[in-house]
């Protein structure tokens, strides 16, 4: 019997495992999200305890903090209203006095006057401390989370 269930288990894990390396916590991060995937359906459909069904609800938040970690969109999410306010950034290379060197210009089609260069170069400053306080939040909360709850997550 545990072979059957051993080899349903490698057939299951097999993508995951076939794409894991060790050099990056997004693989780690797919590992533990496939894994209270297969948790959560576990609770939720064959649970015998009396709290099978919200221990299925906290995995299922537990889940999607790992789906939003994975995507890892917190810089579109952040810069969504500063690339619509001022338009996309638009890269100009210029040559310097080294010539192996070269100077980076960026600049946006709506930011027009010198107090508005100075505004959204403020406002692109301040959104680039948003987007790593919003990736940690969901990292904390995650695993705060599991911290939690996760010593009694068996049925």
């Amino acid at each position: 019997m545990k072979i059957i269930e051993g080899l349903k288990n490698y057939w299951k894990w097999r993508k995951i495992i076939y794409n894991d390396s060790w050099w990056d916590s997004h693989f780690l991060f797919d590992i533990m999200r496939f894994k209270i995937e297969q948790m959560e359906t576990g609770f939720r459909n064959h649970g015998w305890g009396v709290m099978s069904e919200k221990d299925a609800d906290k995995m299922k938040i537990c889940k999607l903090l790992l789906d939003r970690i994975i995507k890892d969109d917190y810089y579109d999410n952040v810069f969504k209203y500063h690339y619509e306010k001022w338009g996309e950034s638009e890269f100009t290379w210029n040559d310097t006095e080294n010539p192996e060197f070269v100077s980076l210009e960026i600049t946006h089609k709506n930011a027009i006057t010198d107090d508005d260069k100075i505004q959204e170069r403020e406002e692109f400053r301040n959104l680039m401390g948003r987007e790593g306080v919003l990736k940690k939040q969901d990292i904390d909360y995650l695993f705060k989370l599991m911290s939690k709850h996760i010593l009694y997550w068996w049925d």
